[in-house]
């Protein structure tokens, strides 16, 4: 629902003046110490693509042991290895 209030020429001119009013600040307390501050990174997740690929059959099984995910652990090592040997990542 929407509302429209009408505001007097007054009013118009008191919201106005209101940038020529320098703030106050004293009560705010002053702050130099971001030691304790956290940070939120926002990542940019890429988008998966579906692949077959043959793997000898004792890495597998060696990923495998590891238990749920080696398919997520074989990208984290194919990653590592691109960042490693600093090759260009395609878009």
């Amino acid at each position: 629902m929407k509302t429209t209030c009408k505001l007097s020429d007054e009013q118009l001119q008191e919201l106005k003046d209101l940038n020529s009013y320098p703030v106050d600040y004293t009560d705010i307390p002053q702050t130099t110490d971001f030691s304790k501050a956290r940070l939120k990174y926002y990542t940019v997740k890429p988008v998966k693509q579906s692949v077959t690929i043959r793997i000898d059959a004792d890495l597998l099984a060696v990923l495998k042991n590891y238990g749920k995910g080696y398919q997520v652990k074989i990208n984290d090592i194919l990653r590592a290895v691109v960042m490693e040997h600093r090759m260009p990542v395609l878009d």
